[in-house]
């Protein structure tokens, strides 16, 4: 019954009890960065196209807020910050950095924005153990406003990608790097250079990448993607 009262009793947040926060883990897709029948100009050295896998989660944009504070912390996010969906409730899906995560006084603690499952509410946040009695708390801030937007984890560890890259025209011959990447994203996994005489076709490809060409010198390319590399299975 105490505890029920000291709940109640903390009018400036919208308090839950003894909350357990379930973690989310990123989702996968397959991407290309560019569309398929589209004329298309790039120089030498740029890369035509990329495709490949990416590790997302849908995520907030904070597009305005005031500086606050939350049990006498500072809310550590600004304007422009991007917090992707990394935890769920009964009640709350809740945005934050899983790197944020901080320690304050031998407790875990964390803060970030809470959206209401319910009414789709939307609140900053802060989850500590035993802060008070415990739990996750939500306040009201006015001029606190947010938008959908999409999280990337660009440090993907063991994600696929593949590169087409434009080197250059000696007479007929137009000169292409292909290159994937596993893990390290930093250095190609296997790296190939390709060499097509447009005397026998303007069409060009490499594993189920055709491109069509529509005009080369050696330092420019026009083209159009037909179609994209073979799907990662």
């Amino acid at each position: 019954m105490k505890k029920l009262l000291l709940c109640l009793s903390l009018t400036l947040f919208l308090n839950s009890c003894a909350v357990q926060v379930k973690t989310v883990d990123l989702k996968r897709r397959v991407y290309e960065d560019v569309p398929l029948n589209t004329i298309l100009k790039n120089e030498i050295g740029d890369r035509l196209i990329t495709a490949g896998e990416e590790d997302y989660q849908d995520a907030l944009r904070i597009v305005e807020t005031p500086i606050f504070k939350m049990n006498n912390l500072d809310f550590p996010y600004k304007k422009g910050d991007l917090l992707p969906l990394s935890g769920y409730t009964v009640e709350w899906l809740l945005y934050y950095n899983i790197k944020d995560i901080e320690v304050y006084n031998g407790q875990t603690y964390f803060l970030g924005v809470a959206i209401n499952k319910k009414d789709s509410s939307i609140y900053p946040f802060l989850n500590m153990e035993q802060i008070g009695m415990g739990g996750l708390k939500t306040k009201k801030v006015d001029g606190f406003k947010t938008i959908p937007d999409t999280f990337v984890d660009n440090n993907c560890s063991n994600c696929f990608k593949q590169e087409f890259i434009y080197n250059g025209k000696v007479g007929t011959n137009l000169k292409f790097v292909y290159r994937e990447y596993i893990n390290d994203m930093a250095r190609p996994a296997f790296n190939q250079d390709l060499q097509y005489d447009l005397n026998e076709s303007n069409v060009v490809g490499f594993k189920g990448l055709r491109l069509e060409i529509i005009n080369a010198t050696n330092t420019n390319i026009e083209y159009k993607i037909l179609s994209s590399f073979n799907k990662i299975k």
